[in-house]
């Protein structure tokens, strides 16, 4: 981040900083709507029960940054959209993707690189696309993974006068990765963001299968309106890029490969 926009930020910040109180329904407390089913980016501790991964830690230091204290809304996802334009909490900070359709009611502030990854069983002899051709594909049936590998099937298979995959529907990422495990399917997809975080817990009983099918960021949201709230929180980013704490806690939590390249902005990429 160069001098001159760092130091406009900053201006910036200081200047909305008197409206911040006003952005936050409870003084002093960043309300963070989170759905802790994602690891390791949120998720409940099974031995402690407690709220923990990426996400949390990142959002704590946020906070703390601010000068606030983080509190954790754990939301269904289809209330957290609601849940931000209701003003039952300031901010989404959960695994949630910066889309298209989303902008015309949210703001955003990207903070993770994601996509959609194909893993295979590090011992099996799946090395190619082609190889699952005629075997099934699992996936969470609520993501947009399903539409992904038909098309990825159409291009290696059907184009080529091969039997297409097949998709197995699945209730989340971990239930796909148990039937992969099982055997019960070839391969399966999941966000490439958590796929470091897998490898390392399962020492390695998973590996990638080529490139991402699809490219996305993950990111903050706010409801439209609530420019003073994203601008402190854009400045407390870049402050925390600036530290090395982004890249500690990237590191922490096997996220290193989903990391924003440096750019000159608010943690944004362009």
């Amino acid at each position: 981040m160069t001098s001159k926009f760092r130091t406009l930020l900053s201006l910036t910040a200081c200047l909305l900083l008197g409206q911040v109180g006003a952005a936050l329904a409870s003084p002093g407390v960043l309300r963070i709507s989170v759905n802790p089913i994602y690891p390791p980016l949120e998720f409940r501790d099974p031995v402690t029960d407690r709220l923990t991964g990426f996400d949390i830690d990142f959002g704590n230091a946020l906070a703390a940054r601010m000068g606030v204290k983080a509190q954790w809304v754990e939301t269904a996802f289809p209330q957290m959209i609601p849940s931000v334009q209701s003003g039952r909490t300031d901010m989404i900070l959960s695994g949630f993707s910066d889309r298209p359709e989303r902008r015309a009611f949210l703001d955003f502030l990207d903070y993770l690189k994601s996509g959609a990854q194909v893993l295979v069983l590090s011992q099996g002899d799946v090395q190619s696309p082609e190889m699952l051709c005629g075997q099934k594909v699992a996936a969470s049936r609520a993501t947009s993974f399903p539409t992904m590998i038909r098309q990825w099937s159409h291009d290696h298979c059907e184009a080529q006068g091969r039997p297409g995959m097949v998709f197995y529907p699945s209730e989340s990422g971990a239930d796909a990765r148990i039937q992969l495990l099982q055997g019960r399917v070839a391969a399966m997809v999941q966000g490439g963001e958590t796929v470091g975080y897998f490898i390392d817990i399962t020492h390695h009983a998973f590996r990638r299968l080529g490139n991402p099918l699809s490219n996305m960021l993950l990111s903050m949201a706010f409801p439209k309106g609530h420019a003073a709230l994203e601008a402190q929180v854009a400045h407390a980013f870049a402050d925390l890029r600036a530290d090395g704490t982004y890249a500690r806690l990237l590191q922490r939590w096997s996220l290193q490969d989903a990391a924003l390249p440096d750019t000159d902005s608010d943690g944004s990429t362009p």
